[in-house]
């Protein structure tokens, strides 16, 4: 049974389905209630765009990562969306977080068996995405859940100058000498 439902923040539609929270479909434009947005990707591969585009818009509104970084992001998404429906055929939920240290993605999915990275084959077209996720990434993991698992990864915003280090810089562009790098 599905049945429509305002979202918590009224931008975008939501289903619920018999046991399930009410959760707002991917194709529809979420950025959710502050620094957190959540939504459903169906088991296509379709989604993955959808889901990339969702958690790179949220990341971009709320401001704490470089270009850089929201390219990482974008591709960590990806690769563990395409995961989660390659993997079980099913409904997963996408949770975007902003954190003190950047932005947080969870994917949650009905699978229980936790992914591990195996070394791709060099003929192969498939089997580097948690490699690339482990290396963009500043933290990933996974855990089992009652449902199934989520696997989550975090990419972390660029350091910020320290108001002393602006100063030096200011200093140094007013008398002339080159930035230090």
């Amino acid at each position: 049974m599905t049945m429509q439902m305002s979202s918590p923040c009224g931008s975008a539609p939501t289903r619920a389905t018999a046991g399930s929270a009410a959760v707002p479909d991917a194709r529809a434009r979420v950025v959710g209630c502050g620094a957190e947005a959540v939504f459903r990707i169906p088991a296509d591969f379709e989604s993955v765009l959808h889901a990339r585009k969702q958690v790179v818009h949220a990341a971009r509104k709320w401001g704490p990562l470089d270009e850089a970084a929201l390219g990482d992001l974008e591709l960590c998404t990806a690769e563990i969306v395409a995961n989660a429906v390659e993997h079980t055929g099913e409904v997963s939920v996408v949770r975007v977080s902003r954190t003190t240290r950047g932005v947080r993605v969870e994917v949650a999915d009905t699978r229980p068996q936790l992914p591990e990275p195996a070394a791709p084959s060099s003929d192969g077209e498939s089997g580097r995405g948690l490699l690339l996720v482990d290396a963009l990434a500043a933290e990933w993991g996974a855990h089992t859940t009652a449902a199934g698992k989520t696997v989550w990864f975090e990419i972390a915003a660029a350091p910020q100058s320290t108001g002393s280090a602006v100063v030096r810089q200011a200093e140094r562009y007013a008398l002339g000498q080159p930035a230090a790098a």
